[in-house]
């Protein structure tokens, strides 16, 4: 069985008795050798190790990617595919001008995606009222699990890997639509190392702490140190780790692609897309490396393992995966559906524009 005619038969509607669950990835990676890794740190800088069963066996870890970053993470190389026309389906974007500068944002990269504030309160080329507003936005905003369409024509990923229009409520409630697709990256067995760290500056001018002894009262900002100048005694830097290994490991899930229905569409093959999208970005993802962050670098020490699981069994079915053959099941996967392309490509307008002009000017008056 092909990897088209697999998603079709598991995504199908009814309940058959024997069905596929979904499909798990996992990669060993590792550190290069000697070198501590940077977990992410939040709040206090505590790091978060805890125990978890992996493979039958409890051992320590801790997160080196979270779920919501390791999606991100499969947007950046759909970013990347879909700048250089190698990825078909919608995605929607808004342009702010301001002054000489132009950004560009799509809902590869704005954090609520199809629902996000960037995108909510631009506006069409020409008119004046909120995206949100329009047409298409209220269709949007009034969607629900029953009748996705109006998502899977303007940003079809987001069917994938999760969306929320918390800002407003429809018949229903808010529109929620879970991640199909988690991921993760562990670090195994990891032991807190600490370190410390200095900056000499290159003039030699002095520490911080006797610059500010000689200043006085000086006003503020005035002090050389508060302007990023003078050296910068030894101190504790944020805790690295020593791990065995990291693992990345995700699930695609079956179950949740078909509590997804469509009106205009094809449920099954719909589906089928959206797990062939997901693929498609994991085999883009795996290429890439594994450069999570500053001193947080992996290498792959085994090939990624694709795998079909089945309730209730324990086997599972390898899948052959690459950049290739995932493109060309997501393209005629995207030619068999007839999507409609409603992509949004819209401008800041002068409410969104004139909030980022005045956070530009806070931040300038602020340095």
């Amino acid at each position: 069985m092909d990897q088209i005619d697999l998603l079709l038969a598991a995504l199908a509607d009814g309940h058959p008795s024997d069905i596929a669950a979904g499909i798990q990835v996992r990669q060993r990676l590792a550190p290069p050798y000697g070198q501590l890794t940077m977990p992410p740190v939040y709040g206090n800088g505590d790091l978060e190790i805890h125990p978890r069963l992996l493979d039958g066996q409890q051992v320590d870890v801790t997160e080196l990617d979270s779920v919501g970053s390791s999606a991100n993470r499969l947007e950046e190389v759909l970013l990347d595919a879909h700048r250089a026309d190698h990825y078909g389906l919608p995605v929607s974007d808004t342009t702010i001008t301001s002054g000489s500068q132009t950004f560009k944002i799509t809902t590869l990269e704005a954090p609520h995606r199809i629902y996000d504030a960037w995108i909510r309160l631009s506006v069409l080329p020409g008119e004046t009222q909120s995206f949100e507003d329009s047409e298409q936005g209220r269709e949007l905003s009034l969607t629900g699990l029953q009748a996705l369409d109006p998502i899977l024509e303007a940003s079809s990923h987001d069917l994938a890997l999760g969306t929320w229009d918390s800002h407003r409520k429809g018949p229903s409630g808010q529109v929620r639509v879970a991640r199909s697709f988690t991921s993760t990256v562990l670090g195994i067995n990891p032991k807190p190392v600490y370190t410390r760290a200095s900056r000499r500056d290159p003039l030699n001018i002095g520490d911080e702490k006797e610059i500010k002894e000689h200043e006085g009262k000086a006003p503020k900002g005035s002090r050389l140190s508060e302007q990023g100048l003078s050296s910068i005694p030894p101190q504790r830097r944020r805790p690295g780790v020593s791990i065995e290994e990291a693992l990345f490991t995700g699930y695609l899930s079956f179950a949740s692609l078909r509590r997804l229905r469509f009106a205009r569409y094809d449920n099954t093959k719909a589906r089928a897309l959206l797990a062939a999208l997901i693929l498609y970005a994991l085999a883009l993802r795996v290429n890439t490396g594994w450069s999570l962050r500053s001193e947080c670098e992996l290498i792959p020490t085994s090939e990624l393992e694709v795998t079909l699981l089945w309730p209730g069994k324990h086997v599972s079915e390898p899948i052959a995966l690459s950049v290739d053959s995932a493109y060309q099941a997501l393209t005629t996967l995207h030619e068999q559906l007839g999507l409609v392309d409603r992509s949004a490509h819209l401008e800041g307008g002068p409410r969104l524009t004139a909030l980022v002009e005045k956070a530009i000017a806070s931040s300038r008056a602020n340095d």
